[in-house]
């Protein structure tokens, strides 16, 4: 898979599959494979089109990451498409007229068919819809591929009810949603070391700021490091014991003992245990935590 920035290298034609893509969830990913099987049925070349940021962020204030752009890169590989397209969404491209992005698409990224959602909208100030751009498909040569709605359990599969779920701490039906666990990934950045002093060291993750953070407490999941899928027990939460106010996510890796400060590590969450506790020592807080780990470590991850 390539990722191309400013042309297509391509003439004899592609597949570009659009939307926000801010979660490259369950729909988000039928949209784009349905994009990748047209293509290897027409001979075509398959590929993605990418912003730099979410386009919410210039028109409607921002949203909270569910994946960032590396992530997505990684999980858009694993699909074999033969391109991601990466465009800068900046002031000139959001000012686009329907038209002017539909001939884009045309001109620019060749395009002989799209493949969207139910509810794509486009040009500036998300003007256009889907009937709008199967008029523009006609007027430039390309078809329109409309993915229609995706539910599960009766609910809508979307990025926004997928944001509430993790703010909510359910951890199990986000992963349902999203088709994979939720991860936050970061550099190990040193905290306030109160993990070492109790004999129970954590990797404190430095997310993205703008990254979805799930609901105070504690979880089961993974840590992925050095290549190895670790247990682990993850602190979510402002450490009320010792009275801190910072939020910081912290990955109890179990039986590992590697110095791991400035690595890059991604850390999935498979269940929320329990919430934030105030403990009245620090010996009840060592306590809970050990019968933590013990649970984590007896589940299936």
């Amino acid at each position: 898979m390539e990722v191309l920035r400013g042309s297509v290298p391509y003439t004899e034609g592609t597949v570009v599959a659009l939307g926000n893509f801010d979660g490259l969830h369950v729909a988000h990913m039928t949209i784009i494979r349905n994009g990748i099987e047209y293509a290897k049925e027409h001979n075509l070349k398959s590929g993605i089109l990418l912003f730099d940021v979410n386009t919410k962020d210039l028109t409607s204030g921002g949203v909270e990451l569910i994946t960032p752009i590396e992530a997505k890169i990684e999980l858009l590989g694993r699909e074999k498409p033969d391109f991601v397209f990466m465009r800068k969404f900046d002031q000139e491209f959001m000012q686009k007229s329907p038209d002017e992005f539909a001939r884009y698409l045309s001109e620019i990224l060749k395009v002989r068919a799209v493949c969207c959602g139910y509810d794509y909208s486009f040009g500036y100030k998300a003007m256009g819809d889907v009937e709008l751009l199967k008029t523009l498909g006609k007027k430039y040569g390309f078809e329109v591929l409309v993915t229609d709605v995706i539910k599960i359990d009766n609910t809508v599969v979307s990025s926004t009810y997928i944001r509430d779920l993790i703010r909510e701490g359910d951890m199990e039906k986000a992963e349902l949603f999203l088709g994979r666990r939720f991860c936050v990934e970061g550099i190990v950045v040193k905290g306030f070391q109160n993990g070492t002093k109790m004999g129970i060291p954590t990797a404190n993750v430095a997310y993205d700021k703008h990254m979805a953070i799930p609901k105070k407490g504690v979880y089961a999941g993974i840590t992925y490091v050095h290549g190895k899928r670790l247990k682990c027990v993850i602190n979510v939460g402002d450490n009320p014991t010792f009275g801190a106010r910072k939020v910081t996510i912290e990955s109890h890796i179990l039986d590992f003992e590697d110095n791991i400060y400035g690595e890059y590590i991604r850390v999935s969450f498979a269940k929320r245990l329990r919430g934030d506790i105030k403990f009245d020592s620090v010996d009840e807080l060592i306590k809970q935590i050990n019968k933590d780990i013990e649970t984590a470590r007896g589940m299936d991850l």
